[in-house]
């Protein structure tokens, strides 16, 4: 069990009506015990009239400021958690969040009974999973997911021309619309609508999964932690589109190579003692 929870960073939907219901009915709970919330700017600026009746919020002017907090409480949904996962990372502040998404799966509680649930994270009732994380290095640039990297088509009608190797050994030269490299936590999301499996949160390893694949034999390989893969693009002519936990952050042009590699993500998902996202698969996804 955690020490009871006194500092809350606090963030939420970047739609300010999807997340307003759920933070009138925290807000009293937050005040009743006293804690102090952390709110960035933005936050303030899209609830400003519902957070003047806090008693304790503190804005953050600096990132000193938000590294005093015990937990990051998320109103929305995978979207919203994988923000606060970047903003939390390197940080060690668990991250649980109340799911307004659509389906929500990394977060832990639901708008029903969303004040015993919220009980529960302040008295410190719930479980840390350290996530692991991927790196992803295009010529100079290094990225860090905590979800997925993703090489695509982007926006245009034809295929990816792709070459697939792990550890130096050629898996698959295929047109395809692209291929997916998640961590567990990422495996529930394009991962597997891409046909991938689901990995348990504290599995050591990713998964690798063709989006659309012209070949009736490729498969999706689950990768121990150790191996590297790398994706070149081989088309002659046509570029690929590098997207690192949804957002879109590279290119890569005819000939250029990507290689992917686990890494502490420097993020702590937290749930409640009694949830797991084993759960969650079973709840919101079948």
């Amino acid at each position: 069990m955690n020490e009871s929870i006194r500092k809350v960073m606090l963030m939420t939907h970047s739609d300010p009506r999807v997340a307003a219901p759920a933070l009138c009915e925290i807000a009293p709970v937050l005040d009743e015990r006293a804690v102090e919330v952390f709110i960035s700017p933005e936050e303030w600026a899209k609830h400003r009239e519902l957070l003047q009746s806090l008693g304790g919020v503190v804005l953050e002017e600096n990132e000193a400021a938000r590294v005093e907090a015990q937990l990051c409480l998320v109103l929305g949904g995978d979207g919203t958690m994988l923000r606060a996962f970047h903003a939390t990372q390197d940080t060690g502040i668990p991250v649980a969040g109340v799911n307004l998404g659509r389906v929500g799966f990394l977060t832990t509680l639901s708008p029903a009974g969303l004040r015993e649930g919220l009980a529960q994270l302040l008295d410190g009732r719930f479980r840390r999973y350290p996530l692991l994380g991927l790196k992803a290095r295009l010529g100079s640039a290094l990225y860090r997911a905590a979800n997925d990297v993703v090489v695509s088509k982007g926006d245009r009608a034809h295929a990816c021309a792709l070459a697939l190797t792990i550890n130096g050994v050629a898996l698959f030269e295929v047109l395809c619309d692209g291929v997916v490299a998640a961590t567990p936590a990422g495996s529930s999301a394009y991962s597997l609508a891409a046909g991938g499996p689901l990995l348990g949160i504290s599995v050591q390893a990713y998964v690798i999964s063709l989006i659309a694949a012209h070949a009736v034999g490729v498969r999706p390989v689950v990768a121990a932690p150790e191996d590297v893969f790398e994706v070149i693009n081989t088309s002659a002519h046509s570029d690929c589109y590098v997207d690192i936990d949804g957002q879109r952050l590279g290119v890569m042009r005819p000939g250029d190579l990507i290689r992917v590699q686990t890494e502490s993500a420097g993020v702590t998902l937290a749930l409640l003692e009694d949830d797991s996202l084993y759960h969650h698969f079973r709840d919101r996804l079948l």
